[in-house]
């Protein structure tokens, strides 16, 4: 009987198997690694921009403490008036003296606090006489981001040119 040999049974067939397995392991690993260091980059520009976000905000909520401070002074003077709810009122116009870069048209108070070099978080206040003494001085009616230049989109294309 002869000595029959299996076909798949060449010599180094084996080592050229594990060659390409080696070959895919590494190009997965470096596909995974870049991927991986896409996210962190992602995460810390949200992690950033969270952070941004949250220091205007608690600004915001310092110069609401500030607003709250001075509608009750307002409102503790306009009571000994006559007319206390006219005299608020007018009282309200002060707060564009209290915060800069504020404005005051009829019962809707508005100022911002910069975010980033090009962007403002926008809040808006409408004013209105506590009835009540439970009842609130305003109402919060804007509070949002705000870009304050005009977006330019990139409409160039870099496309390879043919030496001829």
């Amino acid at each position: 009987m002869k000595n029959r040999k299996h076909p798949f049974s060449m010599p180094g067939l084996s080592l050229l198997v594990l060659i390409l397995l080696s070959l895919c392991l590494v190009t997965f690993s470096l596909i995974s690694l870049s991927g991986s260091s896409a996210d962190e980059k992602l995460s810390q520009k949200t992690a950033d921009r969270t952070t941004v976000y949250y220091q205007a905000s608690d600004a915001a909520n310092d110069l609401l403490e500030r607003i709250d401070t001075a509608l009750a002074g307002y409102l503790q003077q306009s009571c000994m008036t006559s007319n206390p709810k006219i005299d608020w009122y007018s009282s309200c116009r002060h707060l564009t003296e209290l915060i800069e870069g504020s404005t005051l048209e009829q019962d809707l108070f508005s100022f911002s606090v910069p975010v980033t070099d090009d962007q403002i978080l926008l809040v808006g206040l409408k004013l209105s006489y506590p009835e009540e003494p439970t009842d609130m001085m305003y109402q919060i009616t804007t509070w949002k981001i705000v870009n304050t230049t005009e977006w330019n989109p990139d409409t160039k294309q870099n496309l390879y040119q043919f030496d001829s």
